[in-house]
């Protein structure tokens, strides 16, 4: 495809989705959320690919929602405006759920809705200079669509900081709070997104998918103390697969795994 608002860049097993509107620090709206969502589905259906790393071009990651794209909401009806609103939250779901490994790679300024994008990947990285704010409240609006998300990596404590005072807070200090996992010396951001997909790389691939389907099974309450029975038959399934028996022989006769020569297995 052509993009006008992103740039999608895919070598080998991983995908970049780059935000592309860095006059505007890669701020928000339909047309953008729109070409997120499309390259997503396109590397959805690439079963080649395993991880996803997002990161944005020019000064920032990302400034949140277009303020002229919220200020037109006066021109339309509330529904209308609901439905636009509708497609961020979405597209923060098919991250979230995306059946690869999701990285966010983050400099700059991160605001608002920018720190749903940074909460709906598997890991964040941020470099030592970045900044992170959650301004709505102080516009009169809330960040309503992304709380979900920012709640499953921060607490609740830490958000009515954050988001009742719009106060800014830097890298380290998001790491404290675990809003970033980990921290990127300036201008090594990618360097540290490069060691970070080498160390799960020697991870049995789709025991690794397997692994984020139960994980996030037990985050939604589908699986929990109780589905001993079938917890205990995703375990039979994958030792009794191909990757399984590699990995276990492989540990007997001291050798790393070869993962390269299995075919892809569903279970």
């Amino acid at each position: 495809m052509t993009w006008k608002n992103i740039r999608l860049k895919i070598d080998g097993d991983r995908a970049d989705l780059i935000l592309n509107r860095p006059g505007i620090h890669n701020a928000l709206n339909p047309e953008l959320i729109g070409e997120i969502g499309k390259a997503l589905d396109e590397i959805s259906r690439n079963d080649e690919i395993r991880f996803l790393v997002l990161s944005g071009e020019g000064k920032s990651f990302c400034a949140g929602a277009d303020i002229n794209w919220f200020a037109s909401a006066r021109e339309k009806t509330k529904m209308d405006n609901w439905q636009e609103y509708l497609q961020f939250p979405e597209i923060l779901k098919k991250i979230y759920r995306l059946p690869k490994i999701t990285v966010s790679a983050i400099h700059g300024n991160v605001q608002g809705g920018g720190n749903g994008l940074v909460t709906a990947c598997d890991f964040a990285i941020a470099e030592l200079s970045t900044t992170f704010a959650f301004g709505e409240i102080k516009l009169g609006i809330v960040p309503a669509t992304i709380m979900p998300f920012v709640a499953k990596k921060i607490s609740i404590q830490n958000m009515k900081k954050l988001m009742y005072s719009g106060s800014r807070i830097n890298t380290s200090e998001a790491i404290e709070i675990g809003l970033v996992d980990y921290i990127a010396e300036n201008g090594r951001l990618m360097d540290t997104v490069d060691k970070l997909i080498a160390s799960i790389r020697t991870s049995a691939p789709k025991a690794l998918q397997i692994c984020k389907q139960l994980l996030l099974n037990n985050e939604n309450g589908e699986i929990n103390i109780e589905s001993t029975e079938y917890t205990s038959s995703v375990l039979a399934d994958v030792v009794h697969s191909e990757e399984g028996m590699e990995g276990l022989q492989a540990f007997l006769e001291k050798r790393k795994p070869n993962w390269n020569k299995l075919k892809t297995e569903n279970f």
